[in-house]
């Protein structure tokens, strides 16, 4: 019989909309409570062999998605050898020997982090455009002083060659403790930083097959943040309606602009600094009329609903008591800080809501909100709701496509 890892159910893996597509896909009657959707999934599972595989798939599935803290790196020095399955299959073979190749529901932990499976992914021509890494290890979680309880932390690497990009995703926990087998007490000097130890695991991996990277902080940091700037362009940008408002009116603008400075006998070479100004106060005070979010929703794949710029000032707060859908081009903070972002071109921070492929029983209440920024020298990107695989891929492409 199927067991689900009490891990999966303990650390919030098996969250409610998808344990709900699973026995709609599957027709299965809807239940009252969560123990119910388990007890429902585990029974469906124990009615055949095919119904345990397809279930024990699914399973393997959901542990990867989720909410998810995904660190990177950007990789160089990708050579004709990396793209060679048999070679690359032996150069994991030497690095890590006694890989049990096991998922991490049939891998029995230890307090040691040991790399359990691993899958290299071949394109129509049969070189490698992927690889795929599991690690897993028992931790300790719980408050710091009390004794802790023992729970598996599996961490997941891939590999984009095409991409040139290596990704770690693991689960954002804020109580988890170096695990000791004799002794159980929590202490804080023993607390996991969760993100650095998933890039450690990334580390080992770029190690392994020779990739170059960038290890300045300060030169990672400028590049991120240059990237994420591309990503705040790409999709702040004004919807078509606004744009021939704001030109409607350029007439106006232009003919006030010009007469300030002629009455005020103004320098001429900061005329086209108050055009810009002009056209933006024009754009801000159309954006934020009121009545108009669907118009910064509907034509994009994802909008902003906060930025940190590289000057620290912060444009918008999300916080429990704030509307966190409200684009945040509706604002008053977004054109108030516009120009200086835009100047800089970079962002320190992001946050955006993205669209979700597939959005059947995910209620719109609780959107896919993703924290883009850098941390130390790396990357990350946090998503802050459950993220199925393919809104992860789409998180993911985004990334590769502006860095």
């Amino acid at each position: 019989m199927l067991k689900i890892p009490d891990f999966l159910d303990r650390d919030d893996y098996l969250q409610n909309p998808i344990m709900r597509r699973f026995l709609k896909t599957h027709k299965i009657d809807f239940v009252e409570n969560r123990a119910d959707y388990i007890k429902a999934i585990l029974t469906f599972a124990s009615e055949s062999k095919e119904h345990k595989e397809e279930t024990k798939s699914w399973l393997l599935k959901v542990v990867k998605e989720g909410s998810k803290e995904i660190c990177y790196r950007k990789i160089h020095g990708i050579e004709e050898w990396h793209r060679d399955p048999a070679i690359v299959k032996e150069k994991i073979k030497e690095v890590y020997p006694e890989c049990p190749m096991k998922n991490v529901l049939s891998y029995r932990n230890t307090g040691e982090r040991t790399m359990i499976e691993y899958n290299i992914i071949t394109g129509e021509d049969g070189e490698v455009v992927k690889l795929e890494f599991t690690f897993s290890q028992l931790m300790l979680y719980g408050e710091v002083g009390k004794e802790g309880d023992v729970t598996i932390f599996p961490v997941f690497i891939e590999v984009y060659l095409d991409k040139g990009f290596a990704v770690s995703r693991g689960k954002a926990k804020s109580t988890l403790y170096e695990y000791d087998e004799k002794n159980h007490m929590l202490y804080s000097e023993y607390k996991v930083d969760t993100m650095d130890y998933a890039v450690s695991a990334l580390d080992s991996i770029i190690s392994m097959f020779e990739f170059k990277i960038e290890t300045n902080s300060k030169r990672i940091k400028n590049e991120n943040s240059q990237m994420l700037y591309k990503i705040y362009d790409k999709y702040s940008f004004t919807p078509s309606d606004v744009v021939e408002k704001v030109e409607s009116q350029e007439d106006v603008t232009t003919r006030f602009v010009n007469q300030i400075f002629s009455n005020l006998k103004l320098d001429p070479r900061n005329k086209e600094k108050a055009f810009l100004d002009a056209k933006i106060f024009v754009e801000k005070f159309i954006s934020i009329n009121g009545n108009n979010e669907e118009i910064f929703k509907n034509d994009r794949p994802a909008y902003l609903i906060k930025v940190t710029a590289d000057d620290e000032i912060e444009l918008t707060k999300i916080d429990t008591t704030s509307d966190k859908t409200v684009p945040l081009q509706c604002t008053e903070a977004f054109f108030d800080s516009k120009k200086s972002v835009i100047k800089s071109r970079k962002c320190k921070k992001l946050h955006l809501i993205f669209k979700r492929i597939d959005e059947t029983y995910f209620q719109k209440s609780n959107p896919l909100v993703v924290q883009f920024g850098t941390n130390k020298n790396y990357g990350y990107v946090k998503t802050m709701q459950y993220a199925e695989e393919a809104d992860i891929q789409n998180v993911l492409q985004a990334i590769f496509d502006n860095y």
